[in-house]
């Protein structure tokens, strides 16, 4: 076996915004997250030096456009608004997202908190234009 140091990475707020985000985007019927006011405001206030100052923590929030990732004591929650394909059932999506955040989140060595999942679009997806 070998003698050198297994390297780590610190597990921070930040990435598991990420790793929820993309998580979402990769899931069929989500068609993008969706920024609010509410999420724009709080990142104008305090919180967003604290986000300049120290980007996601390993016990802290994050915010980003439509998600929320939250660790406190080994546990990560989060939260996400998304908009979902009118084809697929929008509550089927959600639950989906929040079944493979969780799994997601479990990967990381953390223990997967609350997901909530916030719909604030059904649409149908964008069609593309053709030359």
């Amino acid at each position: 076996m070998s003698e050198q140091p297994v390297q780590g990475q610190v597990i921070t707020s930040q990435l598991i915004a990420s790793l929820a985000a993309r998580t979402a985007l990769e899931t069929p019927g989500v068609l993008r997250l969706e920024p609010t006011i509410q999420g724009f405001l709080a990142r104008l206030g305090p919180a967003a030096l604290q986000n300049l100052r120290n980007p996601g923590s390993q016990n802290g929030t994050y915010r980003h456009d439509g998600v929320t990732a939250t660790i406190s004591d080994g546990t990560a929650r989060v939260h996400l608004d998304i908009a979902t394909d009118i084809a697929y059932t929008a509550l089927n999506v959600a639950e989906i997202v929040q079944h493979r955040v969780r799994e997601s989140i479990s990967h990381t060595g953390l223990t997967p908190g609350r997901v909530d999942i916030s719909i604030l679009a059904i649409e149908p997806q964008p069609r593309t234009k053709l030359s």
